[in-house]
């Protein structure tokens, strides 16, 4: 069996956690510019990071969820029947991503205000638009020393360490808000209530059944649709009974 996790968040905060996890991770897999062809990328994806991290609400939305996983570790705690060394490392180190997070500057002010960085952004926005011709400072930086340029990377990347050691924190706990439970979707399809606090589903499935699920809902109700592939019409309906698993979080 074949095992892969789709995930679909059911709110807009969790929308933005989910797309700053895939930039990050972008940014680790191009911030070793000793290949020139990953310095357009790198700097495209820091640049996509900048536009997410312009939101007002990344900062209070993040000390929102670990100020909530925190109370609840700490009622875990008082349990008389609950100790777990795991737990209390955790709890202390929920305590301290808050603590950075709140101590933090406006997200992102400091790459904002990078001279370089803001000479460079606007052309990365034009398809083509960051030839040597266009960004003579970029050509320039490309051919500095690699340890001169790793060391700005290495800087730029840093900034955003507390931020995202916060996001993956967050993350990491709502993932594991929910247990995996096997369901049954009948004719490719299954529906389901959920309350406010649900902010994440997670489908388990058999990629070697050639299909793949569809996820569509709100704070109160949502479907999942399992589709197939097709050539003419990209996906199309299973009439098959499909069996899964799934974490609502």
């Amino acid at each position: 069996m074949n095992s892969v996790i789709y995930e679909h968040p059911l709110n807009e905060r969790v929308r933005v956690f989910m797309r700053l996890e895939l930039l990050f991770g972008l940014l680790d897999g191009h911030k070793n510019i000793s290949n020139r062809v990953n310095i357009q990328s790198f700097f495209s994806v820091l640049f996509n990071c900048i536009e997410v991290l312009e939101r007002n609400d990344i900062r209070p939305t993040l000390s929102f969820y670990l100020d909530l996983l925190e109370k609840n570790m700490v009622r875990w705690s008082a349990h008389p029947d609950v100790y777990d060394e795991n737990l209390q490392n955790n709890l202390q180190q929920a305590v301290e991503l808050q603590s950075k997070v709140n101590n933090m500057d406006k997200v992102c002010s400091i790459l904002k205000d990078d001279k370089f960085l803001a000479s460079l952004r606007q052309r990365f926005s034009i398809a083509g638009g960051t030839c040597s011709f266009d960004l003579p400072q970029l050509d320039y930086w490309c051919n500095k020393p690699i340890e001169q340029r790793q060391l700005d990377v290495d800087e730029w990347v840093n900034i955003l360490k507390p931020l995202r050691e916060a996001l993956n924190f967050t993350l990491l706990f709502l993932r594991e808000l929910g247990p995996f439970e096997n369901k049954t979707a009948v004719k490719g399809f299954y529906q389901n209530s959920c309350d406010n606090q649900t902010s994440l589903i997670r489908v388990k499935y058999d990629a070697d059944l050639g299909v793949f699920p569809m996820v569509s809902g709100s704070k109160h109700r949502y479907t999942i649709t399992f589709m197939m592939p097709d050539k003419v019409l990209v996906k199309t309906g299973v009439d098959d009974t499909i069996e899964f698993e799934l974490s609502t979080c």
